[in-house]
């Protein structure tokens, strides 16, 4: 399995090959982490741009409104540059990609789960109580050492579940950027619609994964700072 996601240096992947056979390697030394977040940044806007070309059709025909840019147009270039490359990032990262190695640590679990529950739920609804719930759930496994060693030892034997799983939410939840007009056709194709961001996830994946958190929060930032840069200088 690790053979396969390995470059034939042997040194773990940091490219499409973790897609394929996603593991928990962190990049040994040397690292050589600014060619590899550079490689990435280029692989995820370049594969982004190239899936919004292919669907974006697609999605105006389900019915689906890109409402974004619209609701930044409120804000300041200040304010926007904030939410858009600080805050996003950072409350983005914390809550997907915090507990993505190869230990399972029922505290960062919860700790995302908690984050995820408060910027993404309302206070009154079912998601909220259902995703604290979790967040206990996570908890639990601290203090059960049976539990925990079940859970770390299938954590550690499925990378592929995990980040694939992790990945998807990540993506769905950007549905958030769309006016939808809500129909079958809306509900099929929304992970084509979302395919751009899910692309980019895995991307910010990688980075998190090989070289750390602060390294996928880094190349987060990043793409969304370029982005944002030349959508004000069109704009």
């Amino acid at each position: 399995m690790q053979a396969m996601a390995s470059s034939e240096s042997g040194r773990p992947a940091v490219g499409p090959q973790f897609i394929l056979n996603p593991d928990w390697d962190q990049m040994p030394q040397p690292r050589r982490m600014t060619r590899g977040l550079l490689k990435l940044w280029g692989l995820g806007f370049l594969g982004s741009i190239v899936l919004w070309q292919l669907f974006g059709r697609l999605s105006e025909a389900a019915g689906y409104e890109n409402i974004l840019e619209s609701e930044l147009e409120q804000w300041s270039v200040t304010e926007q540059f904030l939410l858009v490359v600080v805050l996003a990032p950072l409350f983005e990262e914390l809550i997907y990609r915090l507990p993505l190695q190869a230990r399972f640590r029922p505290a960062l679990v919860a700790l995302s789960l908690v984050a995820g529950a408060i910027f993404f739920a309302g206070a009154n609804g079912m998601a909220f109580w259902l995703i604290l719930l979790l967040a206990v759930v996570a908890g639990v496994t601290a203090f059960n050492s049976d539990l925990r060693e079940a859970v770390e030892a299938w954590w550690k034997q499925n990378p592929r579940a995990v980040i694939y799983v992790v990945t998807l939410i990540f993506g769905l939840i950007h549905i958030v950027n769309f006016d939808v007009n809500w129909s079958l056709p809306a509900l099929l194709v929304a992970p084509l619609v979302v395919s751009p961001q899910i692309w980019l996830g895995l991307m910010f994946t990688i980075a998190r994964v090989r070289y750390g958190w602060w390294a996928g929060l880094a190349l987060h930032a990043a793409h969304n700072g370029f982005i944002w840069s030349v959508s004000v200088a069109i704009g």
